[in-house]
């Protein structure tokens, strides 16, 4: 049985053996799945943390242990425990946590559980929020460096160059309490009463301000300085009355680029007098740099670079004495810089010295205290350094990017810093003031910047050679419609970072990564803040919602013609490249032609427009609408009641004889008279002579009006009586290229020429040379219109002239260095002139007003909304009342407010007015104003413009021109001074259209 059994298996004649069954599979592999008892983190910056659950559910019979792990966490967010060990039927929970640092985010992760071979990934979406911020940044629009807060009075006060005034701000709410007009105030201080404000300025004068009443009183400074006039930017006051001043050479740098200056001023406010108190030797080589005090004005400290080795001062007011250490004897002494920075406690007991990358502590009798590394080299460009009112932190401002170190002053190690940059930077960031509570203001970009110094520091980086950095906060682009959420991309942004628009929250989404803007009911421009790790950075009017103008560049048109002005504003463009708006100007459909930014800083927008004609004496308003909605601007310009061209040909220059009311326009050989109330040409004046021997280029009226004097550059001057003009004489005078007349109230007509100034005495028609003035140095001379009063540009157009009326004597001060003029004009009764530059191809002009004495009080400053775009043309002349000063350019009339230097309002011209080449010596006026300062006459391409206003020049109101702050390339080099400031705002200006 066994046998047959076995065979049964074996097959004959080699044949297979038959196949074994396959045993049954196994029972296949257990899995587990994995829920969370929430999808979703909701977390709140340093709130209540939040517990998921997670349990895992086996299946198939699986028994295993599971390893479970979140990754993809928010930067800031926590999670205890790190990892759960569950087996199925089991849970356990994670608990996450956001700190108050976390960054606010809406971004995905995931829960991961791993047993062995098998995983299961679940995903968990995070979402951090957190509360709305205080927006940190403040926009004034302008310019400033110094400030002062007024503990007492709560008020911060901003010396804002920027815009000839003293800003009044409060500093509870930040709101303008004030805005004083103050001609080019830079440095501030507090008298030691408590009540007065005194400021430096970059002109020729000092202020003091009532804090009270906001009244302002003006002190000249005389002439002081050996080689080039000077400018006072900078002041301390001290406890004594006496006030230390900078004397600053225009267009000279210093060493101090903003502050210093090449000599030390005393004012002595009892006595209103002023004294140079260094150098002591005009040969040799002094400079003071910025000026520290202490809080109770006892004690003045600051460095001076001089012949001998530089040196720091001490002086006391107690005393009214100075007390100088070597600068050599710092421990170490500095090797590479000079001192940098330095400051003086409450009360003068401790001095701190910044230079490099060492602080140096001193008491006031110099002795060593201690001596501290900082991170980064300590400059002195644009910085400040100051105690904290309690006398315990010593702070130190960088600049580029603003950081402000925070050293111990009682033990002097540096504690870290805080950041506070504001993009786009514009050279200008500047340390103003802190007040009791701990709060730094900074003006930086046009705006103040809080800083809470009691905040938790940031670190110092570990390599001290690098600057602190701030947050990095890429341009989420422009604008918005309202009340609409935006999700946009951006470029890289480091994990962890926090926006606010506003002050509210914008999330960022990590695919992107992209951030999901708020929306907004209120149309116009939010600044944008980035917060990371301490480090803060704010984009200044960063962002804009819906459309909002906020003005024009011009508040009178003419009614005739089609001019082209400039629309300000926000949310004209959707994004950079965007369709032009649609402009409406009343009822009627403007043509947009460009529009300028946004970008070039922050939302801010101006769109390039043709206007159609419009009604005399008409007032309308502009509807802009974009993408982003529609915005009005209403009443923003008036038509002027008329406007008419006159046609002619060859006019040289246009003078108006308010004693017969006629208007006089000067060719070659004759003198055209126009009758400004029917607009026709009477029979001209003839010049004897001039179509063969001369043609005549300039021409005055005596004051009186008894005669009209017009010269040639061939050697000859014209006298005549204009109710009888055809008795005309023709005198022989000295040949000049450029010759240039004026008229006293001798009537007697001064002649300058190139080779010999000459005196002509209209009723004898005597010529005679007028002594000491043989070969200049006067170039152009202008006359007020009494007579009383005679002023002069140099050949250089660099200095300036009084010229006695009986004498001719020359009243030559100090010359500015680089400061040049290309017209010249006079208030009406000789209370004052104004140089004005342009030219050379740059749009808009630079205007400087002097007082009789021939100090340089203001210079004018340009809203941002309203911006030049075509260049000078010669013949500015002050409003018959002398509160306004006309300044012609190719396209508009500027009328200038001479108190203040503001823009009162700017009319455009029909048709484009007649420019000249700018010649090396003088050129007549291409415009005139009538007797009751309502009418204006201009040279234009095809004849001439005749302009009437709505109201005399002297009783216009002063356009509220919206503010803004300037281009950032207006400060791009601010180094030399205010000749460099002007250059700048020239180069900020528009380049001229073409002709």
């Amino acid at each position: 049985m066994m046998l047959l059994a076995l065979v049964s298996f074996i097959t004959c004649g080699g044949g297979s053996t038959s196949t074994v069954p396959p045993p049954p599979p196994p029972p296949p592999p257990g899995t587990f799945t994995v829920s969370l008892s929430s999808n979703a983190v909701t977390l709140v910056q340093g709130g209540t943390a939040q517990i998921v659950q997670v349990s895992i559910a086996g299946q198939n019979g699986f028994t295993g242990t599971v390893s479970v792990t979140a990754s993809g966490l928010p930067t800031g967010v926590s999670i205890s425990p790190s990892s759960l060990s569950l087996t199925p039927g089991a849970s356990g929970t994670f608990t996450f946590a956001a700190s108050s640092s976390a960054g606010i985010v809406q971004t995905s992760g995931m829960v991961a559980a791993v047993s062995g071979a098998l995983s299961v990934n679940t995903a968990l979406q995070f979402y951090v929020s957190g509360p709305g911020v205080p927006d940190p940044f403040h926009m004034i629009g302008g310019e400033f460096s110094h400030g002062f807060y007024d503990q007492s009075r709560q008020l911060l006060f901003v010396a804002n160059l920027g815009l000839n005034e003293l800003d009044v701000i409060s500093g509870t709410s930040f709101s303008i309490v004030a805005r004083v007009p103050v001609p080019q105030p830079f440095g501030i201080d507090q008298m030691a009463d408590g009540n007065t404000l005194v400021l430096g300025s970059e002109s020729q004068q000092i202020l003091t301000v009532n804090e009270n009443t906001f009244a302002v009183t003006s002190y000249p400074v005389p002439g002081l300085g050996t080689t080039s006039a000077l400018f006072y930017p900078n002041v301390v006051a001290l406890a004594n009355g006496k006030v230390l001043i900078i004397g600053q050479e225009e267009g000279i740098d210093s060493s101090d680029i903003l502050d210093g200056g090449q000599y030390l001023i005393e004012w002595d406010s009892n006595t209103n007098a002023f004294s140079q108190v260094e150098p002591t030797n005009d040969d040799s080589l002094w400079e003071t740099d910025h000026l520290a005090r202490s809080a109770d004005h006892k004690w003045a400290v600051f460095f001076a670079q001089q012949t001998a080795a530089p040196a720091f001062y001490l002086y006391s007011s107690d005393a009214d004495s100075f007390t100088a250490m070597p600068l050599s004897a710092l421990d170490p002494p500095p090797q590479t810089f000079i001192a940098s920075g330095y400051a003086m406690n409450a009360d003068g007991s401790k001095i701190a010295v910044a230079f490099g990358s060492q602080v140096t502590f001193l008491d006031n009798s110099f002795n060593v205290l201690g001596t501290t590394q900082v991170p980064g080299a300590f400059q002195n460009a644009r910085t400040f350094v100051t105690f904290t009112p309690d006398g315990t932190k010593l702070l130190l401002q960088y600049d580029l990017p603003l950081t402000i170190e925070v050293l111990d002053a009682n033990s002097y190690p540096a504690l870290g810093y805080y950041s506070g940059v504001v993009a786009p930077e514009d050279n200008l960031e500047r340390l103003l003031a802190v007040d009791s509570s701990g709060r730094a203001f900074v003006g930086i970009a046009g705006g103040v910047l809080e800083v809470d110094t009691t905040a938790p520091l940031v670190p110092n980086p570990a390599n001290t050679s690098s600057d602190p950095g701030g947050a990095l906060c890429p341009s989420p682009g422009y604008t918005a419609p309202l009340n609409t959420s935006q999700v946009v991309s951006l470029s890289e942004v480091p994990a962890g970072t926090s926006y606010y628009f506003g002050g509210q929250p914008a999330p960022l989404i990590s695919q992107g990564p992209q951030i999901a803007i708020p929306a907004s009911l209120v149309a116009g421009p939010v600044d944008v803040e980035c917060m990371l790790n301490g480090n803060t950075s704010v984009i200044g009017w960063g962002f804009s919602y819906g459309v909002d103008p906020i003005g024009v560049s011009a508040n009178l048109l003419s009614p005739l013609g089609t001019p082209t002005v400039y629309v300000s504003g926000f949310g004209f463009s959707s994004a950079t490249y965007s369709p032009v708006p649609s402009v409406m100007i009343g009822s009627q459909e403007a043509t947009t032609l460009a529009v300028n930014g946004p970008g070039q800083f922050g939302s801010f927008e101006q769109a390039q427009v043709q206007l159609p004609t419009g009604t005399p004496g008409s007032s309308a308003g502009f509807t802009v609408s974009s993408p982003n909605g529609s915005g009005s601007l209403a009443n923003a310009v008036t038509y002027i009641p008329s406007a008419n061209v006159v046609p002619s040909s060859g006019l040289l220059q246009l003078l108006y004889d308010t004693h017969r009311n006629l208007l006089y326009a000067l060719k070659a050989t004759e003198v055209d008279v126009l009758n400004p109330t029917t607009l026709q040409w009477q029979s001209p004046f003839a010049i004897p002579g001039a179509g063969n021997s001369a043609s005549y280029d300039f021409m005055a009226l005596s004051p009186d009006g008894s005669w009209l004097v017009a010269v040639s550059p061939n050697g000859y001057a014209m006298v005549l009586d204009p109710d009888n003009p055809s008795q005309a004489s023709t005198l022989a005078i000295p040949a000049s290229p450029n010759p240039s007349v004026a008229i006293t109230d001798h009537n007697t007509a001064i002649v300058i020429g190139s080779y010999q100034n000459v005196s002509l005495d209209l009723a004898s028609l005597k010529v005679t040379p007028i002594a000491g003035q043989t070969a200049g140095p006067l170039n152009l001379v202008r006359s007020s219109a009494d007579g009383s009063s005679v002023y002069g540009l140099g050949s250089s157009w660099s200095q300036v002239y009084s010229i006695d009326p009986t004498t001719f004597s020359l009243k030559t001060p100090i010359p500015f260095a680089l400061l040049g003029w290309t017209d010249l004009a006079v208030s009406p009764n000789g209370s004052g002139f104004s140089g004005i530059s342009g030219g050379g191809g740059v749009a808009g002009d630079v205007v400087s007003f002097f007082n009789p004495s021939l100090n340089l009080l203001n210079f004018n400053v340009y809203p941002v909304v309203s911006p030049p775009d075509d260049i000078q043309v010669l013949g500015s002349t002050y409003s018959p009342g002398g509160k306004v000063l006309v300044v012609p350019l190719g396209d508009s009339i500027e009328f200038w407010d001479v108190a203040t230097g503001t823009l009162v309002a700017r009319l455009m011209t029909p048709e484009e007015l007649n420019f000249l080449v700018f010649p090396e010596g003088a050129a007549a006026p291409q415009m005139a104003l009538d007797a009751a300062g309502q009418t204006v006459f201009a040279v234009s391409v095809s004849g001439l413009t005749v302009m009437r206003l709505p109201e005399p020049i002297d009783t216009f109101p002063r356009a509220s021109w919206a503010f803004t702050r300037r281009p950032v390339n207006i400060t791009s080099n601010h180094s030399a001074g205010i000749a460099a400031r002007l250059a700048a705002m020239r180069r900020s200006q528009r380049n001229p259209k073409p002709h």
